[in-house]
């Protein structure tokens, strides 16, 4: 593939994931075939995965003991907890063993 080919849908699928919009609303709207797009993006993830000769990271756990073991929410906000694309939103009163699992899950993705 030509460097500037290859710059060219670089910059296209920065600028289709940046944008908000589906792939075929974003391909629609610039007169690319979506099958397209989504070729080059299926391309280039496994280049890059090829290209990677890492290790897979490694887990790593930690405790946190609270200085306090009465928490109180003055807010009605929830604490949001953002890992990878997945945000998990924790109201007071939250089952802990759930949330657990649910972070364990959510770091091996």
């Amino acid at each position: 593939m030509k460097e500037e080919d290859r710059k060219l849908w670089t910059d296209r699928i920065n600028d289709y994931r940046s944008s908000g919009l589906t792939a075929v609303k974003w391909a629609e709207d610039r007169g690319i075939a979506v099958h397209k797009l989504r070729y080059y993006i299926n391309k280039f993830n496994k280049e890059k995965k090829q290209n990677s000769n890492q290790k897979p990271k490694e887990i790593q756990w930690t405790s946190v003991v609270p200085v306090e073991t009465k928490v109180e929410n003055k807010s009605n906000n929830p604490l949001k907890i953002t890992i990878g694309k997945a945000t998990v939103e924790v109201a007071s009163g939250f089952d802990e063993v759930t949330f657990q699992s649910v972070i364990r899950i959510l770091s091996q993705c």
